[in-house]
Order: C-alpha cells, then structure tokens, then sequence
C-alpha cells in the first residue's frame, strides 16, 4: 500500500505544517511501503524536518510554478469545474470576487489533475495500490477528484484545518468552489477539530457520514516548565504577526496591567516572525514602567521553543486570535504543562476550559486582557492546579503518539474497504 500526501510546503517551510508533518510522517512510513510529499510550493532550496523513510517529488510544484497566471485563468475557465461551481445553489452569481476565486480554484484543480495523471503514467503505477491524502483541504483534493471520475477506483481523503473550513471567516462572500462535487467524491474529510466538523455538518449535513475528526498531537517534551518563584507574572505568546492573530490588541492589554500596578513585575515573550515586530517592540518600550519588560523574539524552530519552555519559568500562555483550527502553540504549552488564557475561537474551547485556563470573551477589550492578566497575582495557587490541568488535556487529546497512530490506522482501512 502507498501513499501521496499533498502539502502546503512542507518540508520547505520552518514552522506550520512541519510541527504536525514531523510526526505525523513517522507513523505513515509504518503503515504505508511508499510514502510520497508532494509540496504545492517550493520557495528555497533547503529542506527543513525529518522525512525519514518518505520521498520527496518537487516536481507538482515546479509545474505549478511554471503557469502564468493568464495560463491558470483559462484553465479555470474551460474547467467543467467552472461549470459545476456556478451551478451549484450557494453560488454568489453576482460577485465578481466568487467567480474570480472560483476560476483561479478551478485553474489549479486541472494543472493538479494533470500532474497525478501523468505522474502515475510515468511511476506505471495501479491508481489501486495507492491512497491520495491532501493535507489542506482545498484545490489540490478538487484536482485529485476531477481525476477520480476517469478512475472511480482512486481512494482520496483530506484533512481541513481552519481556512479550508471556515467559509464566513476568510472569504467575502462566503464561498468555497465546488464544494459539494468534492463531498461527493472524497472518501473521507477529517477535520482537526470538533467545531470544524460541527461547522461541516451544519453547512453540508448531506455529507455527514463523510466527516470523522481526527485531532493533531504534539510530542511529549519529557519536561514540565516551572512557575515563577520570584514574584515575577511571566506571559508567552507564540504566533505569526498577523493581523488575525490580534498581538497588537494583546499589547495593549499587557501596557495596561503594568501602568495600573507599576509596582508588580510583569514579563512578557511573544515568540512569532512578522514585518510588525520591531514596531511592536518600540511601542512596548516606550510605554512600559519600569516594572515590566516585553521581548518580541523570532521564531526560529520547534526545538528553540521547547528549549525555551524547559529553560524559562512561565506562568501562563496569551493567544487572543480572532480565528483559529486547534492551535498548535496552545499544544504544545499544555504539553509542558503550562496554563492557558485564551478567545474561545474556533477548536480553541476544545483544547482550553477551567480545567487548565481561562476563556476570555471573543472579541475582549485591552482592558479584559488587563484585569485578567492582573487577576494572575492573586491566583497563584489555582493556576498551580490548572498547570496539572494542562497537562491532563494533553494527554487526554493532543499526545500524537496517539493521535497519529490512530488516523495512520484509519487510512489502511479507508483504501482497504
């Protein structure tokens, strides 16, 4: 039995999807003689992560790369993808932004089917032998399936995450191309979240018995990160700067609990690369007491992370996102035992409760942030109890020695069937 997984960029990217692939990988090789990455871009050379036992085929992305967009344009167009998009009843007919989204969706479905089909002629492989998974559930598992009408014996399954779920949250008007053609031919989607399967059931209940969750992991850290015993409110953060991800917005809510009780030492790291850092970093120094410190560090890799958290005290992990799937940085804190304060978004509220948090409202004001953060002080004692708490739900939810064993599992029955 062998495997084509279709990723984002992976293992081209630092981050992202290598925090998941990483592990996941390890499990696949087991179950699977032939495991092979085909990445959608290709931006550097160098490799990032442990493939090990897995091939890597950059050339979907090298096709990719080669489309002008005019090329991709006229695909989409000429696409029976174009014709079964506007076809479908939820079709905004009169938003040139949809149809614009579903041509260029539609463009790279045909250059993906092109590429299996003529990957497969060249390997002289038996679609039969073979499970297609797309990490992403989006054009690439659309391509796939446009194949899968010439051969109804490919077996294709896809995750979804939080973008390739969430129509209301990323696209004006909300609209995915084809959805329902896909649904119809997916053997199975595997949201990475309760809510995202929720979502999926409400939006598309024809599909139901399509839909099974199937929750990510981290791997254990072999440590627990301590509590600061100085007197000292230690805060961690860990995302990109971007603006769903609301940094500014938790700043602010930081500048305020130091100016309210100067005399109280407050720290915080926010771990995440972005054009806005070294603004950021500005702000924070010249608004803070004397009392208080902020460090705007760069990601580096999951390793300096871990290191962090092993070496540092912290006190309690800050995600204020608009929007999120189940975040990865929340995974791994919990992994390590630390408590969370965080917007009940998205499969957060899955990963975060009084068992090991505090939910903030989900669009709080800098000064709920605030009160909150200050609330900490006088906590100590629970938040020690919240920290076994982290550590439970991990365990419980999100170990991938688990998870992955699981979903690896789930896949040979799936093509066996």
């Amino acid at each position: 039995m062998n495997l084509v997984l279709f990723t984002s960029s992976y293992p081209y990217v630092r981050g992202g999807e290598q925090n998941f692939l990483d592990n996941e990988i390890r499990h696949l090789v087991k179950y699977f003689e032939h495991v092979v990455l085909v990445p959608e871009r290709k931006q550097i050379k160098e490799r990032f992560g442990n493939q090990s036992g897995a091939e890597v085929d950059d050339s979907y992305a090298e096709l990719l790369n080669s489309q002008a967009v005019v090329i991709i344009f006229l695909r989409g167009l000429f696409s029976s993808l174009f014709i079964k998009g506007i076809m479908d009843k939820k079709f905004p007919r009169f938003s040139l932004k949809a149809l614009r989204r579903l041509i260029a969706i539609a463009g790279k479905a045909e250059i993906t089917r092109q590429w299996v089909e003529s990957w497969a002629s060249r390997q002289g492989i038996d679609y039969k032998d073979f499970l297609f998974y797309t990490y992403w559930f989006d054009q690439a598992t659309l391509g796939v399936g446009l194949l899968k009408e010439k051969y109804p014996n490919i077996c294709l399954i896809s995750r979804a995450h939080n973008y390739d779920i969430y129509e209301e949250r990323y696209y004006d008007p909300p609209f995915w191309p084809c959805r329902r053609y896909i649904l119809n031919i997916l053997n199975q989607l595997f949201p990475c979240s309760l809510d995202g399967a929720d979502y999926m059931r409400l939006r598309y209940p024809e599909y139901a018995n399509r839909y099974t969750v199937s929750l990510l992991g981290v791997e254990e850290p072999g440590f627990i990160t301590r509590a600061s015993e100085d007197g000292t409110l230690r805060i961690v953060s860990c995302s990109l700067l971007r603006p769903e991800k609301r940094v500014a917005l938790l700043l602010e809510g930081f500048l305020r609990a130091a100016i309210r009780q100067p005399n109280r030492r407050m720290e915080w790291h926010h771990i995440g690369n972005g054009e806005d850092r070294d603004l950021l970093q500005i702000k924070a120094n010249d608004s803070l007491p004397l009392s208080a410190k902020v460090f705007f560090v760069d990601y580096t890799d999951n390793f300096t992370l871990m290191k962090f958290y092993r070496d540092n005290p912290v006190d309690v992990f800050v995600n204020v996102s608009s929007s999120e799937g189940i975040p990865v940085s929340i995974m791994e804190a919990i992994s390590c035992g630390i408590p969370i304060i965080a917007t009940p978004v998205g499969g957060s509220v899955e990963i975060v409760s009084d068992k090991n948090g505090i939910l903030l409202s989900e669009n709080p004001t800098p000064d709920e942030i605030a009160v909150t953060l200050l609330q900490l002080f006088e906590k100590r004692e629970q938040m020690l109890d919240k920290r076994l708490g982290s550590r439970a739900v991990w365990l419980e939810r999100y170990n991938e020695a688990i998870n992955y064993e699981i979903f690896a599992q789930q896949l040979i029955k799936i093509r066996n069937h």
